[in-house]
């Protein structure tokens, strides 16, 4: 089996598992894993940090710009050529609207964030290992974005589920600084 094969197929084992969690386990867990990025954001410090609107079965970061009102949050919007450009968002009711694929996505109006601005990048993905390995959705936007970010700490939240001892990787794979878990 090829790598973007072995890749397909993990994607649709994992993402099974995710939507087979019922609400009260995403949300006790998401508050969890956010709990544990408090000790990143509880600064006086203004942080310039993306975020990401989660699909229903991913880790639910929204209630971090409550929680932590001081920082810059940017949300990710799709552009043409698979290419992301970060906007930044103070109120998500009102800041985001349906995007590609229905995904939240900021409004176009949005002043963008350059990628040299970010202290902390928070990178969604299906599944990872301990070494920092990520397994994305499959467009590689993070993964063409991402180079430009040099200076920016990655970081990603993942529920048990989505851990694994080993992913196949391309060339192209980022791997994340730092993981979050249960």
């Amino acid at each position: 089996m090829d790598i973007n094969a072995q890749k397909t197929e993990l994607r649709q084992s994992i993402l099974a598992k995710l939507k087979a969690l019922t609400a009260e386990q995403r949300n006790s867990s998401s508050a969890v894993l956010r709990q544990k990025l408090s000790a990143i954001l509880n600064t006086e410090h203004v942080l310039t940090v993306a975020l990401y609107a989660p699909l229903p079965h991913e880790v639910d970061l929204m209630p971090l710009l409550k929680e932590y009102p001081q920082h810059r949050y940017a949300f990710p919007r799709c552009a043409t050529g698979r290419k992301l450009h970060f906007h930044h968002v103070r109120n998500p009711e009102l800041d985001l609207i349906p995007g590609a694929l229905n995904i939240p996505a900021p409004s176009a109006e949005l002043p963008v964030i350059k990628p040299e601005e970010f202290d902390f990048i928070i990178v969604p993905g299906v599944a990872f290992t301990s070494e920092g390995k990520r397994l994305g959705y499959g467009g590689g936007y993070y993964d063409r974005y991402l180079p430009a970010c040099s200076q920016a700490e990655l970081i990603s939240l993942a529920f048990p589920e989505q851990l694994l001892s080993n992913l196949p990787t391309d060339t192209h794979d980022l791997r994340i600084h730092q993981l979050i878990t249960l």
